[in-house]
């Protein structure tokens, strides 16, 4: 009798363990690694970013940057200083906030149809030219040339660009200019791809 009863108690944990185990098989480890395969990488690519100035029609200032990207992959660039700007005083003297000033740069290369390269770009640039006089406040023990005294305060200008471009491998494009309000310099920017082989 508890043999018979013992082999009745296996079957019916050998059934209950049955569907469960096929349950399993959807949430296998190769099922879940293909499920979050990533986009093969391509080709690597270089592209060169320029920012330029005109006034008029004359190129006053050209700062280029170079990135080297691999495809379906983002790259960034940051590059710059801080930057001292005074914003009020305390007990005679100058209290300052620093301010950061740069270049920062992030591009995607995603190869597209007819050989050519999706650029996705975002690009951002401030920078100081020129500066306005601001008097430092009086204090008691400080000197009278020191009371005389002006903190040349900085004028920060700013440029931000975010497109999308398409290029083939050596061809450049100007993408978009704009004016500075302040200065009345044109703003430009160039962008060539290259694929290295």
């Amino acid at each position: 009798m508890k043999s018979i009863i013992g082999g009745f108690l296996g079957a019916c944990l050998l059934f209950t363990a049955i569907p469960g185990r096929c349950q399993d098989k959807p949430n296998s480890p190769k099922d879940e690694a293909k499920s979050t395969e990533v986009q093969p990488e391509g080709p690597q690519v270089k592209v060169q970013i320029v920012f330029a100035e005109y006034d008029g029609d004359k190129k006053v200032k050209s700062l280029p940057y170079t990135m080297l990207i691999q495809s379906n992959r983002t790259g960034k660039l940051r590059i710059g200083s801080r930057v001292p700007v005074a914003t009020g005083g305390d007990k005679g003297g100058l209290q300052f906030q620093y301010i950061d000033v740069g270049t920062n740069l992030d591009c995607s290369a995603t190869p597209a149809q007819d050989g050519k390269y999706q650029l996705r770009l975002s690009l951002e640039r401030s920078w100081v030219e020129g500066n306005v006089p601001v008097a430092m406040e009086k204090s008691a023990t400080a000197s009278a040339e020191h009371n005389d005294s002006l903190f040349r305060q900085p004028i920060i200008h700013q440029f931000r660009f975010d497109n999308t471009i398409f290029l083939r491998d050596g061809q450049t494009l100007e993408t978009n200019f704009a004016t500075d309000p302040v200065s009345g310099k044109v703003i430009k920017v160039e962008v060539t791809l290259n694929v290295l082989k």
